[in-house]
């Protein structure tokens, strides 16, 4: 990859405005249902330099977060060109990624009176890659740098970064779940008033039916956000075209995909999804399971992963 290239990974660095063109803030923009994940926002530092990593399922949000993330950053006025994106999809290896890296900080690093900013999404694609990132960091490279890491696949990302002690600086860990029902239900305009249990069961029956009556629809969007799993994605599919065709097609070929890459075979994770419906409710452990499997999964660890 050249300097050309990331131009056009990155194409604020000639126009700051084309950021506003990006196809995941379009999108974002969009969709009747926009998450804004304030919390993961408040955990990045973006004024003290460290390493954080983003775990969470694919399709949650992660590079729609990326992308409003340096959104705010070039709001706030940033130095272009201090901001990298990178996609891991389209990088061969971890000493690819390394050159990549090493490009931008000799093209850019110097120029830049502020700290720098590299987005690496889905760098778990990548195999060893904490050994490019540890090598960078004890090169100085990182030392005025916040550096954001997204993983699709919680099982890596978690144990490569148990693999960097010291190298974090203000950075963390964090997670990137599915929305919960009360975000649900706020980003739908759904008002609800918390009472304790306690005030609510000393309501007269009268009451309760009051309270019932004001709060009916509660049930039928929790019905709905039962049937999206809180993916902003899932939930934009039900609202516009009533069904989750589309959606479960995605996640079935990611969830068989991962499995290929990870267990060496999609026959093994299919084995283990029907095997599951018989043990919900039971008291397992990893070596019990692999017994429930009767060998066909292989060991503990293929079905830890």
């Amino acid at each position: 990859m050249d300097v050309d290239e990331l131009f056009l990974l990155n194409p604020w660095w000639k126009e700051p405005s084309a950021i506003n063109f990006d196809r995941n803030i379009v999108k974002y923009n969009g969709s009747p249902f926009r998450y804004f994940p304030e919390k993961i926002f408040k955990e990045i530092l973006y004024d003290k330099p460290g390493i954080y990593t983003i775990r969470g399922p694919r399709q949650v949000g992660k590079t729609t977060f990326l992308k409003l993330y340096i959104k705010r950053l070039i709001e706030k006025g940033l130095t272009s060109t201090s901001i990298l994106y990178l996609t891991c999809d389209g990088i061969r290896d971890r000493f690819e990624l390394g050159e990549i890296l090493k490009l931008y900080f000799e093209t850019f690093g110097r120029k830049i009176p502020h700290k720098k900013y590299i987005f690496i999404d889905e760098i778990t694609i990548l195999k060893e890659w904490p050994l490019t990132i540890k090598y960078l960091a004890d090169a100085g490279l990182f030392d005025d740098t916040v550096v954001i890491l997204t993983g699709s696949s919680a099982y890596d990302l978690k144990q490569s970064s148990e693999k960097m002690p010291g190298r974090k600086g203000f950075g963390k860990d964090l997670l990137y779940m599915p929305i919960t029902f009360g975000e649900y239900l706020k980003n739908i305009g759904e008002v609800v008033e918390r009472m304790p249990l306690k005030e609510i069961l000393s309501l007269s029956e009268n009451d309760l039916k009051v309270l019932e009556f004001k709060k009916g629809g509660i049930k039928e969007h929790f019905l709905g956000y039962l049937n999206t799993g809180g993916f902003p994605q899932t939930i934009n599919e039900f609202l516009k075209e009533s069904s989750l065709r589309e959606s479960i097609g995605i996640y079935k070929d990611f969830v068989l995909s991962d499995a290929e890459k990870y267990l060496g075979s999609r026959t093994k994770v299919l084995e283990i999804l029907r095997k599951l419906p018989d043990i919900v409710g039971q008291r397992f452990s990893w070596n019990s399971l692999v017994e429930v499997f009767s060998g066909k999964v292989g060991s503990m660890e293929t079905i830890e992963k």
